[in-house]
């Protein structure tokens, strides 16, 4: 009977060892991608000051509407001019310690969408000539930003797989492929994003240049590996 039983044992023994000597190798991958942007986003809007608050936010609506059909007028649709931000601020003075109303601030911020490049400067120039006067930021973007992300993830992918490999040459084992886990950190895109500045009483003899700047878009995975 113990005969029978010590092969047995052993035999459990051997496949355990087997299983406890196969290994888990995490490796991170990073895929990245340099694209052209093909659309703008501009931050611009329309601020007024007023002791009386209604004559403050009329004046507001009254030059704010005056950018809008500025902009209609080269070009730009309702979808391109959108309401970002619409805001009223009470203005104080302190003296002696004190605070004293002195008025309203009231601004009206427009997010633009510029889908030809070329006329971001006009359109920036006719904001202002308009009536704009706060200063704003101009971005960068991608209309198909999810199908670059997903160039780059598989640039992700296959930039893990080969480390997987490599690592597994060095260290004298064999990578078993696909991996066992995949997991996908947030995707990281990088817009270019410029700062504006509207001088007082500013006016334009021409366009001002705006040249497009490069997006990145980075993808990253964490892989888990057997072998």
């Amino acid at each position: 009977m113990n005969y029978f039983q010590t092969p047995y044992i052993f035999h459990r023994s051997s496949v355990r060892s087997v299983r406890q000597a196969q290994g888990k190798m995490i490796v991170e991958g990073t895929g990245r991608l340099t694209v052209m942007p093909d659309k703008a986003i501009i931050h611009i809007g329309v601020m007024t000051e007023n002791k009386d608050v209604e004559a403050a936010q009329n004046e507001n609506s009254k030059r704010s509407q005056q950018v809008i059909e500025a902009l209609k007028k080269i070009g730009m649709t309702d979808d391109d001019i959108q309401t970002l931000s619409y805001t009223i601020h009470p203005v104080y003075d302190f003296v002696e310690g004190k605070s004293i109303l002195r008025g309203y601030q009231i601004q009206h911020v427009f997010e633009l969408t510029v889908r030809d490049l070329q006329k971001a400067g006009v359109i920036y120039k006719t904001a202002v000539s308009a009536g704009a006067n706060m200063a704003g930021s101009l971005r960068f973007e991608v209309t198909n930003e999810q199908s670059y992300y997903q160039k780059a993830l598989q640039l992700a992918m296959k930039n893990a797989t080969d480390k997987a490999v490599k690592l597994g040459e060095q260290i004298g084992v064999t990578i078993q492929q696909p991996p066992v886990k995949i997991t996908e950190a947030p995707s990281v895109i990088k817009p270019k994003e410029l700062s504006l500045s509207i001088a007082a009483e500013a006016s334009f003899q021409a366009p001002p240049p705006i040249q497009r700047r490069e997006i990145e878009i980075e993808a990253n995975v964490s892989t888990v590996f057997e072998y």
